[in-house]
């Protein structure tokens, strides 16, 4: 049986814990056949990131190009796309890719501070990329740069993801783990437009949590290549991290990989559903 192909266009983490290697690792492990371009080379373990370079615009052409011509995508997903050139490149690319399903993880700032995204390229991204994609899965951070809304609120979220709608964006899903609002709870709001659903899991109290973006993100669209539905897709996507963060292998000195095998015979920690 022919595995469905997924792209992951993102950074390099030569940790090992986020961006391709982990999107790979993740998409290859729910039954997806991996293929990547990279946007940028990192120097970073589990304490912080020392250096970024930038893949120049050509060789992400050409590498968008050698796949397109034999390995075509049932899903990509958008990480570290750092310049305001490749966000470029991305929005001429989907013009003629046109996969069944794209998410942008809309990567803008590490956890240590160092910034992955040129500031003179957020707004094509909102403007030009966002509306060619299906879902985007900014943290609350990321969703308030963006979109130019405080959230301190489960309303403000939802506001937020009505904002993210009359954009141009047909699913958002608002990560809260960020959210100050609750410490015992992480939720996270997924919008369709019509169709709502908060998502609410215990949180955990570990510093194994680098990636978490990355993983959730390269697990839904390998999800949706999949053939699962968008919620369901989003759920078993959640209940995926929360294993991995549950089970993370507890390596490094700093904020550590979760396990990316966590499943094993059963899938548990699914997150609560609560549909509005």
């Amino acid at each position: 049986m022919t595995k469905p192909i997924v792209w992951t266009v993102a950074g390099s983490d030569s940790g090992g814990g986020a961006g391709i290697q982990a999107d790979v690792k993740v998409m290859s492990l729910l039954g997806a056949h991996a293929c990547s371009v990279v946007t940028a080379l990192t120097a970073q373990n589990t304490v912080g990131t020392s250096r970024v370079e930038w893949v120049s615009g050509e060789m992400i052409s050409a590498q968008l190009d050698a796949l397109q011509a034999d390995l075509p995508p049932a899903a990509i997903k958008l990480g570290m796309l750092g310049t305001r050139n490749a966000v470029e490149l991305l929005v001429s690319a989907l013009k003629t890719i046109k996969p069944a399903f794209v998410v942008c993880d809309p990567v803008l700032i590490s956890s240590s501070g160092t910034f992955l995204l040129e500031e003179s390229a957020w707004s094509i991204l909102v403007q030009r990329l966002f509306p060619m994609v299906n879902l985007i899965t900014p943290n609350i951070p990321e969703a308030e740069h963006l979109l130019g809304i405080k959230i301190t609120t489960p309303a403000d979220v939802e506001a937020a993801a009505k904002k993210a709608h009359s954009l141009g964006v047909r699913e958002v899903l608002i990560k809260g783990g960020h959210s100050s609002c609750d410490m015992d709870i992480s939720s996270d709001y997924w919008s369709q437009g019509a169709e709502h659903a908060w998502l609410s899991s215990p949180r955990l109290d570990t510093k194994s949590s680098h990636g978490t973006g990355c993983i959730l993100s390269s697990a839904i669209a390998a999800m949706r290549a999949m053939g699962c539905e968008p919620l369901e897709s989003v759920v078993r996507a959640k209940a995926y991290l929360n294993q991995g963060l549950r089970q993370a292998p507890n390596l490094g000195n700093g904020w550590g990989p979760l396990a990316f095998n966590p499943w094993e015979n059963s899938e548990t920690d699914l997150p609560n559903v609560s549909r509005s």
